[in-house]
């Protein structure tokens, strides 16, 4: 045998085998398409996205087919399980071994090759961390009373954007997102956003790219993390590094300001709080604590994400509901002036919400959610989840039950009061005027969070 003979032979044996076990299904594992070398299923599935229209109508299109209420893929790289139905998606979210979150190349990128902040970590830094953040927003008042003012002082700024238009049509995409964003900031860094901010603008501008480029499962660049060196634009990688850029380089800034006007006692926000207990730990010499600079920015940078898109599209599309049940809206502005009248604003006590709970449950922002890791070799259903398994819920596939809901497709705010006029609570409810002659287009932007298509609305005062 010649020299090279044997050890290319051993080579293409390792191939082969390393092959093999990429297109080999694990024993027990839900059943699912069959998956290819290095890109798994994510061809298949976004192919199958385009034609019924979304990613989580392609999930409930291989549940229904497989007949299975766990249907298992590869994708981003990891083994991925999709889960259905209310009681195993419950299972999921409260059982510790699927407390892990994905590490997949979309969540390096996400968090800047670290493994901190809250939104994308697990063990001890995520139950410290967590803890210390609710313990502290509930210490300022973020579900109390300075929540509310806070909440009202954005209302009275938008307003005032709002009655500037004197009549034409507005897009809310521009005006909502400062307004939600700026309570979060509030608590976090004591910063509000002006109104028209063109830095913001920016900032929203590429975060919009970003999630439209992503998909939960970590879209085509977890899928295939070398698209970066080739499509840095059309892979989402442009943006999203972009984005990282300048979030960081705007809450450095903040975090040094607070350093240097920092007095210890006097706690001002979550930043202000923060840097007491990396002093403390400083002081006490704890090498082992999880309050670091590094740390402290990734926080930041979660409550900034956190409240760019969700609050702001849900209260889009529940504008939108309105203009397309006109009947609603005017039952929903009876309500709201029978309860609180002309001299004020509404407060957390005002709450018949079953026109919103009913938004929410037909226009999901985060139709596919969880993004869950197995933290060690598990089973749901009967089927076996090796470690590492990444699991997706599909709450669209629960929100439009037709078993349960019975006319799922229909905008019914009815479904959810009580013959006493109460809101009613479902447990299979899961969530976390206009220019004359303007198409009312129902339909989405698809990426890690869906968003109604831009529309124009009038607001009208009466």
């Amino acid at each position: 045998m010649p020299p090279l003979a044997l050890p290319l032979l051993l080579a293409v044996l390792a191939l082969a085998a390393w092959m093999w076990g990429l297109l080999r299904r694990p024993p027990g594992f839900p059943p699912g398409p069959t998956w290819f070398p290095l890109v798994g299923n994510y061809h298949g599935v976004r192919q199958l996205s385009k034609t019924l229209g979304s990613q989580h109508q392609a999930f409930t299109y291989l549940a229904q087919k497989y007949k299975s209420p766990v249907v298992g893929l590869r994708l981003g790289g990891n083994l991925t399980v999709i889960v259905s139905t209310r009681s195993l998606i419950c299972e999921v979210l409260t059982r510790p071994e699927f407390e892990g979150r994905p590490q997949n190349f979309f969540a390096y990128l996400r968090n800047l090759g670290l493994r901190k902040g809250i939104s994308v970590v697990d063990g001890k830094l995520w139950q410290e961390q967590r803890a210390f953040v609710m313990r502290q927003l509930r210490s300022l008042g973020f579900s109390g009373a300075a929540m509310q003012a806070q909440v009202g002082k954005e209302v009275r700024a938008l307003l005032d954007v709002l009655s500037n238009s004197r009549g034409r049509p507005t897009q809310l995409e521009k005006v909502l997102a400062p307004s939600v964003l700026n309570v979060i900031l509030q608590f976090c860094a004591g910063y509000r956003f002006p109104h028209g901010d063109q830095h913001l603008q920016t900032l929203l501008d590429l975060f919009h790219t970003r999630s439209r480029a992503f998909d939960m499962a970590g879209g085509k660049l977890s899928a295939m993390p070398w698209l970066r060196f080739i499509q840095p634009e059309a892979s989402g990688y442009s943006a999203i590094t972009k984005f990282n850029e300048m979030v960081c380089a705007y809450f450095l800034k903040i975090i040094e300001n607070h350093k240097a006007t920092y007095t210890p006692g006097n706690k001002r926000d979550l930043i202000d709080a923060f840097l007491f207990e990396m002093g403390k730990a400083k002081k006490e010499q704890n090498d082992n604590t999880t309050f670091t600079e590094s740390q402290l920015l990734m926080l930041c940078y979660d409550m900034f994400t956190a409240g760019a898109e969700a609050t702001s599209n849900s209260l889009r599309f529940a504008f939108l509901m309105m203009l397309r049940h006109p009947d609603v809206q005017e039952r929903v502005h009876k309500e709201i002036k029978d309860a609180v009248g002309a001299d004020r604003l509404p407060t957390l006590e005002d709450k018949d919400r079953a026109a919103l709970t009913e938004s929410m449950r037909m226009c999901h922002v985060l139709p596919i959610r969880g993004c869950r890791r197995v933290l060690e070799d598990s089973t749901l259903h009967r089927y076996r989840l090796p470690e590492n398994t990444v699991v997706l819920v599909n709450i669209w596939a629960l929100h439009m039950d037709k078993d349960h809901w019975g006319d799922p497709e229909v905008y019914r705010p009815e479904r959810f009061i009580t013959e006493t006029g109460q809101l009613r609570e479902d447990d299979a409810f899961l969530p976390f005027g206009l220019a004359d002659g303007t198409d009312l287009n129902f339909s989405t932007l698809e990426g890690f969070t869906l968003t109604p298509k831009p529309y124009d609305i009038i607001f009208k005062s009466r």
